[in-house]
């Protein structure tokens, strides 16, 4: 059933051999990483998984060419966002 699955995603049955079409069969499922390390090491496939660079931080306006009149504000106008010193918290139905 999962062979079917994959043939009908992937258009290529994964049972058929690529080099003469002849049907193949599954004779283990390898589970253990060691046994799957070592196989892969025996081929020549690199075993590890390749590094990956850590994300970058979203770019500084200084250096962008964007102007600065878009819409953007390097830094918020936090007088806008001050609360009253005495702020009246009873529920008004």
């Amino acid at each position: 059933m999962w062979a079917v699955l994959i043939a009908r995603i992937y258009e290529a049955f994964p049972l058929l051999c690529p080099m003469c079409g002849g049907q193949m069969r599954i004779i283990a499922f390898i589970t253990h990483s060691a046994e799957i390390r070592h196989i892969l090491n025996h081929i020549g496939v690199e075993s590890a998984p390749p590094h990956i660079t850590p994300a970058r931080g979203p770019p500084l306006w200084e250096g962008c060419d964007a102007p600065v009149d878009d819409g953007a504000q390097g830094e918020p106008d936090w007088d806008l966002a001050a609360q009253p010193d005495e702020v009246d918290q009873r529920v008004n139905w």
